[in-house]
This record gives structure tokens, C-alpha cells and sequence, in this order.
């Protein structure tokens, strides 16, 4: 069947004939020209037609807003689903398959799969665009900038223009068209989509504009019965961007200046300055004179130091000079340009060097300065009566070159160095020492952030240039410290027991001086000598001095002194008392039952114990002399001390401390094999430790027996796990000393099980909230939920379910045992299944009265954290985008654009994703009244 309607072939074939079909009848509508559809019929096209009247006219039926909403599966956001109206402008594609473009009619309250009533398929024929109207005689309809052209830019692959800019925007072409270049200039570099970019060469001279102008078409094609090609030719008129140059950035040392290497004029459009500008540009005039006229660009470096120096004398550190290059721009839709040409000029280090007068000392002499600095030894140049001196903390740096030590020299890389270069002679090490102290040409340029750079021709990306830095300056500061021969450390007060190994013949006094630990070893040559200063005699055998036999005690003083050919001396004193010492005996131990004779301590000590020592023993045993009875059958064991007394000096002090001798005896008694007896015990506890129910009173050391062989014991440890209801006995046997009888007990074990309760996979609706509390399961205990099979922690019964998610039961008894674990499966049925219906309001009234004020999605968000919700207009804009972190919509928007704008009265669409990998997103709408 076919009609015309506004002047265009609308084609309509009904797939299902004779009686009206009453669920998902299929239509298709053909347009092939849309642009002159006219929707309110005022004689101005507007591409508008309506679901309702062409379905309606197709059928002979009566489908109007009381019969359903129109659904866009594809979401083209051109279909208003309240009216019905389509926005055939608002299509962005001509129709390449007959479904390309689908509509439903839905009525969830029919009986239908879905509700879907009928479909829709649009035909849409191609529309290739109106051409903008000619800008100029040359039928230009758009002109644009070569962004590309400049030897910088062409660096990047830009395109210049987008060539749906040369059409009209209403209604706009069709964009699954495409665009052919209709010509052969060289200067066309490609065409990707509607993305053209040209290169337009640089002509020095008049004309000044370089411009070309391009000729393209789009095409695009239809599908039957709108089976037609379309075209529409638009010429871009393109311009050359000009380009001013690369500006090169130069550094100067002073000492090029001073050698005349810049008193010549220099030109500053020499590529070594400026590179690859156009010529027809300008230099402005700058503040140091130079520069006379727009094209004067010649500049005199000689002159720039001479103001340079006048103003700020010899220290001026450093300055900076900067040139400007513009070239103005050729057409209105490019832009002027301008490069800088830079200089900088800096002061070059004076030299300087160490003082004269070098330093010497003496190792640890009393008169040496407990430090010195290092920069108090240089001489700085003075020149023209100013002083050229290098005190920075940052660009200075001392470095250690040589000698035993660095002597706590702080470097530049240290935290806390200063240009004072300190450095302690405390202890410092003999020798020869030298230090170097460097300057960077950066002390006189401290702010300086000048990046010294060029380009190369055809180069994209500026090179740093290192040239023309100033060279650092150093010098070295060396001083010496003669050595001095070690004679140690004053050592007094040293007190000896006679049994000391150390006085063992031959006694070396050498080793009886102690050291500071960094002047080691001892000097031991012909350049020292040893006196006794009791007597005032040489010690002529230090190192093989024997001990005399000590009364009680003795003291020693001697006095050790060095002194070397450049006149560095060194003593140390020795001062000693040896005391005698006292012997107790030898230890021994004693093992024993308690059925053995009595006997004396005494006669089991070995060696030659004194007998003037008394015994202690176990619980305040003690004796008045070396006498002490043991009687196995009534006193303790333990260990049993004989004590001679202390040797000790005047104060009191224990200088020679008495010796101690041990009887260490052992006695044997029976065993203890703790108390049996009955244990019930939940096979839910999985193992126990027999050793657990021994009592406190058994002894460690002893075996358990699996009297019933049930083949689950282990060392102490029984897995319950694997027994059933019922009883079991293990022995626990052990062995005390030979003399000794075997000891036993018998532990009967009672296995107590938990009937496994009965639960079946369950489901709820999304809207529910369901938790944990809300799960059915059969049995006539308590129970406990876990989240996995071997989880140790219940779940609290306020955890909200997961869709797919696996739960485990288990039944628990007065005692707190429980049964094997039971697994069921929770499903949460989404909004959209016909056994849960939607919770979701058809309407929110924004009107202030704090009620429906906001759209509200009920218990969603607890079922569903992770949900996206996206709300459209009635024209497929998005106006609002919202999850669990996002206020509730109150006819407020959210996004770019309307962000914060009051949406108006009206139908609303919302998409609700669940995001939950498991439940597919579902759709509704919703009226917002004001």
C-alpha cells in the first residue's frame, strides 16, 4: 500500500494482513527526501513526523498516548516517546540497512512479550548538505588558516580545517557520507574524513598572502527504494600562517668580550640567531639603543658590556639582552607572530690561590687550634681596587684530594656546608693533607634560570646549547701534621687478682696501657723508655716484667714516655695492685635415688679446696664451715655452693673475688601420669590436645597409645573431625628413672555430632533490601551463616545478600558445637522480571513542601552500591548523572552545560544500570512537576 504525504513517497508494507495483529506488528516508513517534511504543516519544513499517525495510517487503526510510549532501542535521541513525534533532523546517518532506524510501542500493562505493540522501521534517504553562501567572487564558502605551514608546526600533523564547517548546520548533511578532493595541487597533503589539511608553501614578497583555494565534494549514497547519490561541492580558501622565525638563546662569558671576539656589529637575522623567518617581518626597538629602525637588526655585544659595566662595575654577575622579531599576520582567520632572540652575558672568575705561609703542627699537641678554616688560607685577585672573593654557600664547593683524613670536611652534596671549609684537628691523623676549593661561574649568576638553546634547520624541538659558560676556578690548600710516637693513654687505678691471666710470666707492661683507638699501635722502639717512679729506675725488660709474690697485695707505678726528632712528645703512666686470691675446689654432680647413704659435701669437691669456706644450699641450707651431710631420703636436691671468702682493697671493694665450687645433685622420684577420665568433645572442634586433659599434675616426656586403633592419633593431637558419635580411649604411659616404676592413665574421649540442618537456594526481589536475617533454614537449633566454606567469623544477620552469591549453614547446640556446613545459592531478581515489580515513583513534585521532592530509588542502592543512574530529557539530552556518591535528582542538573540549571516541568527518561555483572540495566520515565 502506498501514499504520498507532504509531497513525498512514504512507502508502508504492512508484514502481517487481513485482522489487525495485537502484538508486535512490524511497519516500515520510507523518507526519502526529509527535508522538505513540514510536521505543523506552516509551510516551513522542520523534518518532524508523528509514530502514532503514520502507524495509525498504515493500520486503519486507533493507537494514540492512552495505548503505550514509543521506545528507540538504538537511543538516537531524536524520538520524543510521549507524542511520538520523530526528529528526522536530529538523525545523524542515512539508512545503509532497513533496521538501522527502529522504533518500539510498548504497553508494559499488555498481555504482550515485553508489552511491545508494534515496531517501526524508518527508511531514511540521504541529504549531503547545503554549501554556506560564497564569501567573495571566487565562490569561496569557507576561508581558514594553514595552522600546519610554519616549519615549527609542521612538526605535528594538524589538520586546517574540518570541512563540515563549509555547511549549513540546518538541517545538517549526513555524516556516513564522504569526501573526494577534486583537484591536483601539490600543495593537498591528505583528506581523513572530513579532516583536510594542505600545506601552503612561504613566497618572500608581494603578494603577501599565500593562498590556494581547494574544491571538494561529499557523497553520500541511499539504500531502495531511496536508492539515489547525493552531492553537495564547497571550495575552502586556505592560508599560509606566518611564521617569524626560530629565536636562538646565546650565552657569553665576559672573557670572549675582553678578547675581542665580539667587537665587530653582529646580524641578528643570521641563522646562528634567528632561523627560517619570514622575511617580510620587523625588529622593535629595544631599551639598550640598538636597534634604530624596524629593519636595523644589527646589534654591537662590545657596546652592551661597555653599559653593562658603567652601570653596575666590574662585579655586574651577569645580564640579559632580549631582541623582537614580528611578522604580521597575512589574512584575518591567521594570527601575527613574534620571536625573541636572547643573550646573556656573564662575569668571568678571577683567579686565586693558597697563602704562602704553609701550616705544620704537631699530632695532639696541646697547642694546636681545635680547628681551622680553610678559606682563611686563600687569596682572592683584587683588581682596579675591587676585591674578587668567592664566599657562596652554593655554587663553592671544598673537596677532599688527599691525606689520612677528611677531617670532617663538609662537601656541597653534605647537609650544613658553608664556604668556610672547616676542618678539626682534633686527633686528627698525621700526614700530608690536601683540599681543593672550587668555584662555579653560577656564584655570579645566583638567579639564574637562562636556558642557553638552538634550533637546527627543519628542526622540531629546540637543542640546549652548553656553549658559553664561564670556566670554573679552583685551587688547593695543603698544610701537614707530623706524627707523633704513640705512648697510649695515662692508665691508673688498675686493681689485679693474682689468678688474672693477663699477669701470667712474662707480664708485657705494653699491654697493661690502654689506647684512644685511633692513635694504635703503641710505640715500642728505642725512642722510649719506662721508669719506676717509686724508685726513679729505667725498667730495663718491659716486656718481660714478672710479678713477685704477692702477701695479700702490692702496687706498681711506672711512667712510659716518647719524644721524636721534630720534637712531638708523648708520656703515659701505669699504675697497678695485684691482690691474692683465695681456692675453692673443683664442681661435680651427683645423680641419686632416694634410698642412698648420707654423705659429706666436702669429700666430693675436687682439686684443694681451703677450709675455711662455708656451704648454701636449697631453701636456706647453710653451714658455719666446710662440713655439710646429705641425706637422699629427707634433704633436697639442687645445687649445693661452697664459697671461700673475698680478697678486697680499702674501700671494701671485692678486688680478688673468693672462688665458688658446686655439688650439683639430682634426685629420682616415680613419675606422675596425671588423672583420666571421661571428656565429651564436639567433632565441629576439629582436633584437640589429649595433653589437655591429663591435669596439671602430670608429667611432660610420656607416650599416647590409640587403645581403640582408630588411626586419627598424633604425637598428643586427635583429629575429632574424623570420628563418629560415640566413644574412645587413649593411654598415657611414662618412664621415670631405671629405678623407677611405669606410670599410666586412660582418657576416654565422647564424639558429640550436629544434625546437618535442611536450607534450599532462595530468591528476592532487588527492591527488597533482602539480608542475611531474612534466609530460611530448617532445624531445631540455633544456627550460624558464613560467606564461604571454611570462613571462621558468622555473618551478621544485618549483611545485605548478593545476587549469585554462595551462603553456608550450620546448626549449633546448647554447647556450641556444630554441624558440617550446608550451601545454598541466594538469587535477587531485578525490577524488570514480572515477579518484582518497579519501586520507582512515575513522578517527583519539586515544589518545596519536602515531599516527593526527589526522585527516589527505594532500596536499589542497597541491593545495587554500584548502579549508575543516567536521567534524559524529553529530547534524548542528557540532563543528570548520578550514583551512590550523588544527591537523589530534585530537577536540578548535574552535567556540563546545564550543571545547576532548574530542568522544567515535563517527561523524563531514566536508565538505571545495576552494575552488578549479573543484572542487565533497565529504563523508565517519570513526570517532574513544578
Amino acid at each position: 500500500m502506498k501514499k504520498i504525504t507532504f509531497g513525498i513517497l512514504v512507502m508502508i508494507t504492512a508484514l502481517f494482513t487481513g485482522v489487525q495483529a495485537q502484538c508486535n506488528q512490524v511497519e516500515t516508513v520510507t523518507i526519502c527526501d526529509m527535508t522538505i517534511i513540514d510536521g505543523n504543516s506552516d509551510s516551513v519544513p522542520d523534518g518532524i513526523i508523528n509514530l502514532y499517525t503514520e502507524f495509525n495510517a498504515i493500520t486503519g487503526g486507533s493507537m494514540s498516548l492512552a495505548t503505550g510510549t514509543w521506545f528507540d532501542p538504538n537511543f538516537n535521541f531524536a524520538l520524543d516517546e510521549t507524542t511520538g513525534d520523530l526528529y528526522l533532523w536530529d538523525l545523524d546517518n542515512a539508512s545503509e540497512l532497513i533496521t538501522d532506524y527502529q522504533f518500539q510501542l510498548i504497553d508494559t500493562g499488555s498481555s504482550c512479550p515485553d508489552g511491545i505493540l508494534a515496531t517501526v522501521n524508518l527508511i531514511l534517504g540521504p541529504f549531503s548538505g547545503y554549501a554556506r553562501p560564497v564569501l567573495n567572487i571566487d565562490d569561496v564558502n569557507l576561508e581558514a588558516c594553514d595552522i600546519g605551514s610554519t616549519p615549527q608546526e609542521q612538526c605535528f600533523t594538524l589538520p586546517d580545517v574540518d570541512l563540515f564547517e563549509a555547511m549549513e548546520s540546518l538541517p545538517s548533511p549526513h555524516l556516513n557520507g564522504a569526501w573526494i578532493y577534486n583537484g591536483s595541487s601539490s600543495n593537498f597533503v591528505s583528506l581523513v574524513g572530513s579532516d583536510l589539511t594542505v600545506n601552503i608553501p612561504y613566497s618572500p614578497g608581494p603578494p603577501l598572502a599565500d593562498q590556494e583555494t581547494f574544491e571538494l565534494t561529499y557523497v553520500i549514497s541511499g539504500i531502495p527504494p531511496c536508492d539515489v547519490t547525493l552531492q553537495t561541492t564547497v571550495n575552502i580558501s586556505v592560508t599560509r600562517q606566518v611564521f617569524s622565525g626560530y629565536g636562538q638563546a646565546t650565552r657569553i662569558c665576559e672573557l670572549e668580550i675582553l678578547n675581542g671576539n665580539y667587537n665587530a656589529d653582529i646580524n641578528l637575522r643570521d641563522d646562528e640567531f634567528l632561523l627560517q623567518e619570514d622575511i617580510e617581518g620587523v625588529w622593535s626597538r629595544d631599551a639598550y639603543g640598538q636597534i634604530n629602525s624596524p629593519n636595523d637588526a644589527h646589534i654591537n655585544i662590545n657596546t652592551l658590556y661597555q653599559q653593562v659595566i658603567a652601570a653596575n662595575g666590574l662585579r655586574f654577575g651577569c645580564a640579559e639582552f632580549e631582541f623582537t622579531y614580528s611578522v604580521d599576520q597575512r589574512s584575518g582567520v591567521c594570527e601575527d607572530a613574534e620571536s625573541m632572540v636572547l643573550f646573556k652575558i656573564y662575569e668571568y672568575l678571577r683567579p686565586f690561590r693558597q697563602d704562602i705561609n704553609v701550616l705544620t703542627f704537631c699530632e695532639d699537641a696541646p697547642t694546636n687550634p681545635a680547628s681551622i678554616d680553610l678559606y682563611d688560607q686563600l687569596e682572592f685577585t683584587t683588581e682596579a681596587g675591587v676585591l674578587f672573593d668567592y664566599n657562596s654557600n652554593e655554587f663553592t664547593n671544598w673537596e677532599f684530594i688527599s691525606g689520612p683524613s677528611r677531617l670532617g670536611l663538609i662537601s656541597n652534596d653534605d647537609v650544613g656546608y658553608t664556604s668556610s671549609g672547616t676542618v678539626n684537628l682534633q686527633n686528627a691523623p698525621p700526614g700530608n693533607y690536601v683540599f681543593e676549593y672550587q668555584v662555579s661561574p653560577g656564584v655570579n649568576c645566583p638567579s639564574d634560570d637562562f636556558s642557553g638553546f638552538t634550533y637546527a634547520p627543519n628542526s622540531c624541538d629546540a637543542l640546549l646549547n652548553d656553549n658559553g659558560f664561564c670556566n670554573a676556578e679552583t685551587a688547593q690548600v695543603t698544610f701537614t701534621i707530623y706524627p707523633k710516637l704513640y705512648a697510649g693513654e695515662d692508665t691508673t687505678g688498675l686493681e689485679f687478682c693474682e689468678t688474672d691471666p693477663i699477669l701470667v710470666f712474662p707480664l708485657d707492661l705494653f699491654t697493661l696501657l690502654t689506647t684512644n683507638g685511633i692513635d694504635d699501635p703503641i710505640y715500642k722502639g728505642s725512642m722510649g723508655t719506662w721508669t719506676d717512679n717509686a724508685t726513679g729506675n729505667s725498667i730495663s725488660n718491659p716486656t718481660t716484667f714478672t710479678i713477685p709474690t704477692v702477701n695479700n697485695q702490692q702496687r706498681f707505678d711506672f711512667r712510659y714516655a716518647t719524644l721524636t726528632a721534630n720534637g712531638c712528645a708523648d708520656t703515659a703512666n701505669l699504675a697497678f695492685t695485684v691482690f691474692e686470691a683465695y681456692q675453692s675446689g673443683l664442681s661435680d654432680t651427683i645423680v641419686a635415688c632416694d634410698n642412698n647413704a648420707a654423705f659429706n659435701l666436702f669429700d666430693r669437691l675436687g682439686g684443694h679446696p681451703n677450709n675455711n669456706g662455708i656451704w648454701t644450699g636449697p631453701n636456706g641450707f647453710t653451714t658455719t664451715d666446710q662440713n655439710a651431710m646429705f641425706d637422699p631420703a629427707s634433704s633436697e636436691a639442687g645445687i649445693y655452693t661452697y664459697t671461700v671468702p673475698d680478697n678486697v682493697n680499702v674501700a671494701g671493694d671485692i678486688l680478688c673475688p673468693g672462688n665458688s665450687a658446686t655439688i650439683t645433685i639430682t634426685l629420682n622420684q616415680s613419675p606422675n601420669a596425671g588423672m583420666g577420665g571421661l571428656y565429651a568433645v564436639c567433632k565441629s572442634d576439629l582436633q584437640i590436645n589429649l595433653r589437655d586433659y591429663l591435669g596439671t599434675s602430670a608429667d611432660s616426656g610420656g607416650t599416647f597409645n590409640d587403645l581403640d586403633g582408630t588411626g586419627f592419633l598424633s604425637g598428643s593431637l586427635l583429629d575429632v573431625s574424623q570420628l563418629t558419635q560415640g566413644r574412645y580411649n587413649f593411654q598415657y604411659e611414662i618412664q621415670g628413672h631405671s629405678s623407677c616404676n611405669l606410670s599410666s592413665t586412660i582418657i576416654t574421649i565422647s564424639i558429640v555430632e550436629v544434625a546437618v540442618p535442611t536450607v534450599s537456594n532462595q530468591t528476592f526481589c532487588a527492591v527488597d533490601g533482602a539480608t542475611v536475617s531474612e534466609l530460611q533454614v530448617s532445624t531445631s537449633f540455633d544456627y550460624n551463616w558464613y560467606d564461604t566454606a571454611i570462613a571462621t567469623m558468622p555473618l551478621p544477620r544485618g549483611t545485605v545478600l548478593v545476587n549469585g552469591e554462595d551462603y553456608y549453614v550450620t546448626a549449633l547446640d546448647v554447647n556450641g558445637c556444630e554441624s558440617p556446613r550446608v550451601a545454598m545459592t541466594v538469587t535477587i531478581l531485578a525490577i524488570d522480571n514480572n515477579t518484582c515489580e518497579s519501586c520507582i515513583k512515575d513522578g517527583i513534585s519539586v515544589n518545596g513542601d519536602g515531599e516527593n521532592d526527589a526522585f527516589d530509588l527505594c532500596n536499589l542502592p542497597v541491593t545495587f552500591p554500584n548502579f549508575e543512574i543516567d536521567i534524559f530529557n524529553r529530547y534524548g539530552t542528557k540532563v543528570y548523572g548520578g550514583n551512590n556518591n550523588t544527591p537523589l535528582f530534585n530537577g536540578v542538573s548535574n552535567v556540563p552545560l546545564t550543571i545547576g540549571n532548574k530542568l522544567p516541568s515535563g517527561v523524563y527518561f531514566y536508565v538505571f544500570n545495576p552494575k552488578d555483572g549479573v543484572s542487565k540495566p533497565f529504563q523508565g520515565n517519570f513526570y517532574l512537576s513544578r
